[in-house]
């Protein structure tokens, strides 16, 4: 008779449940990456654009420059506090996932625990059994030997 657990497809459930959860943590991952990195270019952006003012400043500069200067470097900041709020937003889905994977894992994980137990006892009574069929027979053979010899 060959091995049978009631709750495979639980089982198998539960595993793609956990890879399901496991991705959504992974392109959460991702997009807080991205973000990082969108800061950090705005951040760079904006010290380049310092310095070049501040070597225009030194050469002589028109007002309405600086005023455009000014203009794009606010705009560049409510950008980064946009970018700085989604990557707030998402590590507190981080966080969120985080646990919803943990506990995905851990479902999965008792049902396989659950199945290991159930295969190792499967396999001893196999081995009982195939033991238990190689007593017999070899109780049956010198049974039959037995009655075969002179006596």
């Amino acid at each position: 008779m060959p091995f049978h657990f009631s709750l495979e497809a639980v089982l198998r459930l539960r595993t793609s449940y956990e890879h399901m959860e496991k991705l959504r943590l992974l392109a959460i991952g991702a997009a807080m990456v991205r973000a990082r990195e969108e800061i950090a270019a705005l951040e760079n952006e904006s010290r380049a654009a310092r310095r070049s003012t501040q070597s225009r400043l030194e050469a002589g500069v028109v007002g309405g420059e600086l005023h455009l200067d000014d203009s794009t470097e606010r705009v560049r900041m409510q950008r980064k506090r946009a970018v700085a709020g989604r990557l707030a937003d998402l590590e507190k889905k981080e966080t969120a996932q985080r646990l919803a994977y943990r506990s995905a894992r851990q479902k999965r994980e008792i049902l396989a625990n659950l199945r290991e137990r159930r295969w190792d006892e499967y396999r001893r009574d196999q081995t009982r059994r195939e033991q238990q069929r190689q007593d017999e027979s070899f109780l049956l053979h010198l049974a039959t030997r037995s009655e075969h010899e002179p006596g």
